[in-house]
């Protein structure tokens, strides 16, 4: 997965891109399952210096891991 963190004027955006068939389905899945509820974001930093980020979003409690099909 590539993961692209770009700053903006007014808002930051976390830019994802599948690269497997495997990611792709996870990001469809996301896509239909996740709610607007923000449980986590923060970033940490650790005494070697080290900086991650966490960004968690809720799941829909009806969530499906099967895609619908379009015709």
């Amino acid at each position: 997965m590539k993961v692209a963190f770009v700053e903006h004027e007014g808002c930051f955006a976390v830019d994802l891109e599948a690269e497997t068939k495997e990611e792709a389905a996870q990001l469809v899945r996301f896509g239909m399952n996740r709610t607007d509820e923000l449980r986590v974001c923060r970033t940490y930093v650790n005494a070697q210096g080290d900086f991650t980020s966490a960004i968690i979003f809720a799941k829909n409690k009806r969530s499906d891991s099967t895609i619908p099909r379009r015709k």
